[in-house]
């Protein structure tokens, strides 16, 4: 009787076709009703993803059904259910295991906010140009209460190119008499953690010059 039962028990895990049970549920994407929207990515959300080192694998990405998205020359790389800091980790990773020797990622979450979407959210308009990846007219979407910074807006429009001259940044802003004030932006300062970094206003440039000696 109790060998008959092991039998019955082992047969019973097996499928018929020699693979899985086909019992056996597969496992389960986080998707937007049941993930909480404000720590962790969902299916169906868009993500904007920043390579200082490669713009081409820069771009917006939507999580797809199967809670990953597709990146260049990389495939698919699993991210719902992970922070943003853990989908930053998981892209970096990706990529300095076959792209890049070293790779600095910013992602962030193009969905809605408050109940506002990407387009319904107020705008900064903004100008970033010199020795940038996009050089020209920015509108960067800003929530509430929340700064926009002269590196962010730097990191919107690529990353800084090859040739620029990180130190001598400076943001160019019109005073109330017409007259444009020049304020020192030190990128590098800035990437390394120190230096201070520059609100920005409706209107302003950030101006990153090509470096004088290329070597």
């Amino acid at each position: 009787m109790a060998l008959a039962g092991l039998v019955t028990l082992v047969g019973g895990c097996r499928s018929t076709d020699g693979g899985v049970d086909a019992n056996i549920p597969p496992p389960k994407i986080p998707d937007a009703q049941k993930l909480s929207t404000s720590n962790t990515v969902v299916v169906g959300e868009s993500l904007e993803i920043f390579v200082m080192e490669d713009k081409e694998f820069g771009g917006v990405y939507v999580v797809r059904e199967r809670g990953d998205i597709i990146l260049p020359k990389i495939g698919r790389l699993p991210v719902a259910g992970k922070t943003v800091e853990g989908v930053q980790s998981t892209v970096e990773q990706a990529l300095e295991a076959s792209q890049l020797k070293e790779a600095t990622v910013i992602v962030d979450r193009v969905r809605k906010v408050q109940g506002q979407s990407f387009s319904e959210m107020p705008k900064l308009l903004v100008y970033v140009v010199g020795s940038v990846a996009r050089p020209g007219q920015h509108m960067i979407a800003v929530k509430p209460g929340v700064p926009t910074f002269a590196y962010d807006a730097v990191l919107i429009a690529g990353g800084l190119n090859q040739f620029a001259d990180e130190r001598s940044a400076y943001v160019l802003r019109r005073s109330t008499g017409g007259e444009r004030v020049k304020i020192p932006l030190n990128l590098r300062a800035l990437r390394q953690g120190t230096g201070q970094d520059v609100e920005l206003g409706e209107g302003d440039m950030v101006f990153v010059p090509q470096r004088k000696f290329m070597f």
